[in-house]
């Protein structure tokens, strides 16, 4: 139970870096365009805030590479991302009250809808290593399904 207190703690933290507006610097290497579909979105229900950790060091530091923001108008938003080859975890929340950051609850549970890259909504979402996805040649999609705790 402890650690499951935890692991949405590190969660959340790594959730609140989110607002920060659109930053994204180039990374060495071979860069691909790759499509985050996101799902569950409430159409005008407020903006979708996207994070990108590009390695492991950055996950943990609650430092994303890239951040992207994403007015809806539709359940599902697809947007292309320049991702270079290798590993990352994307995680995903709708801020519905606009005031720029993922509001929690008890224990620092998310109120707003959330999702992450290889999580399906229950239990906690665990590290880099288990929400990382694999972007290379084949990679065209990555499904994230937003969820209200």
């Amino acid at each position: 139970m402890n650690s499951r207190c935890t692991m949405r703690r590190r969660f959340l933290l790594f959730c609140c870096i989110f607002g920060a507006g659109f930053y994204a610097h180039p990374q060495a290497g071979g860069a691909k365009g790759v499509v985050v579909e996101i799902h569950n979105v409430k159409p005008s229900g407020g903006t979708v805030h996207i994070s990108v950790s590009l390695s492991e060091a950055s996950y943990k530091n609650r430092s994303p590479d890239l951040l992207f923001e994403v007015s809806p108008a539709d359940t599902v938003i697809r947007r292309e991302i320049p991702l270079p080859m290798g590993e990352c975890a994307i995680s995903v929340y709708q801020d519905t009250n606009q005031n720029g950051k993922m509001d929690t609850g008890l224990f620092g549970i998310p109120k707003e809808p959330v999702g992450i890259s290889n999580w399906n909504g229950s239990g906690p979402p665990g590290g880099f290593r288990k929400q990382s996805v694999t972007i290379n040649a084949e990679t065209a999609a990555v499904r994230i399904d937003l969820h209200q705790l």
